[in-house]
């Protein structure tokens, strides 16, 4: 009869103790799920102390332009590339003194802001650029930057779609569309924005870029396995 009641308290204790080592299994699972997706969350990033890491003509490419609005424009993307911001200013006011409606000045002048930090300036600038020329590329990707630094899903959403209608293949727009699909709990979208860029990314203009892309990638296969 001892021996009976031993077996007893056995499996008592057999069928307390599954369930609560199930359960510390399935914690242990989604802390491990979690900390990686934290991982992958943390190396996504764009590093705009880096001026490469923005987008503006590096000489002014209009050839019929005058040479007060070529040389100083010219300046100016050299003095924003050594980060001497007040020279890139100066000269960039003298090529709007000479060509008021320069996209490419207005353009580069956002960029200046940007990278001090004064984003809704910068952002009046672009969306001067752009009605310039709205197929003129450099500000949508500079205003789509904007927007994924500040987490405004809809609105990085909304630049890179229109200009999705200029060009349909192009790398940062379609990235950008995939990363906020993603963000936007549209998987299955965010999925084929990244196929397009992956598939075009010798057209990035930087390596961070493609790093975002393939960070963002690796988050999207991540949760489909959580999914599926």
């Amino acid at each position: 009869m001892i021996a009976i009641n031993n077996n007893k308290s056995y499996s008592n204790k057999a069928l307390f103790l599954f369930p609560r080592a199930a359960f510390y299994c399935v914690t242990i699972l989604c802390v491990f799920f979690c900390a990686f997706e934290c991982a992958l969350a943390g190396a996504v990033s764009i590093d705009l102390k880096k001026t490469e890491n923005y987008f503006y003509d590096r000489f002014y490419p209009d050839c019929n332009a005058g040479p007060k609005v070529t040389d100083n424009y010219d300046r100016a993307a050299e003095s924003f590339e050594k980060k001497d911001i007040i020279k890139a200013l100066f000269y960039l006011n003298n090529v709007l003194k000479y060509s008021q409606f320069s996209k490419e000045a207005l353009n580069l002048y956002g960029v200046v802001l940007m990278y001090e930090g004064d984003y809704e300036g910068a952002r009046e600038l672009f969306r001067s650029s752009i009605n310039r020329d709205p197929h003129y590329k450099w500000p949508y990707i500079n205003l789509g930057i904007i927007n994924y630094e500040l987490e405004k899903w809809r609105e990085l959403e909304s630049v890179c779609g229109r200009y999705l209608s200029v060009d349909s293949g192009d790398f940062e727009a379609n990235m950008g569309m995939g990363i906020a699909a993603f963000h936007l709990f549209c998987y299955e979208q965010a999925g084929e924005y990244f196929k397009k860029a992956h598939a075009v990314q010798k057209n990035a203009r930087c390596r961070d870029m493609i790093k975002l892309l393939n960070d963002y990638r690796a988050r999207l296969r991540a949760k489909s396995r959580r999914l599926h």
